[in-house]
């Protein structure tokens, strides 16, 4: 789950830029509602035998605050970027 936080920082870095911020805000919109959906799926699933639970990655605290964020996002201008310190490497 972090890993895809950190794609949508990254792509968040480049919806200032003119020729393909708007793209970018909907990708990364996009990219922030397929996190949600995974992270609730990731709810779902029991814990296999042996092994114990990571309450704090997947918590239902955490998923409730993306789908929060998200209508939020849609409405972003290009521009205010919120993360500006992800590398390019990184895409």
């Amino acid at each position: 789950m972090s890993q895809c936080e950190e794609w949508i920082a990254d792509i968040q870095q480049y919806s200032s830029d003119k020729r393909v911020g708007r793209t970018m805000s909907h990708h990364a919109a996009a990219l922030k509602r397929h996190t949600a959906q995974l992270r609730e799926e990731f709810l779902k699933l029991l814990c296999p035998d042996g092994l114990e639970p990571d309450g704090d990655e997947f918590s239902e605290k955490s998923a409730a605050l993306i789908l929060k964020e998200l209508p939020s996002q849609d409405a972003e201008k290009p521009g205010s970027s919120q993360d500006g310190n992800c590398s390019e490497g990184q895409l």
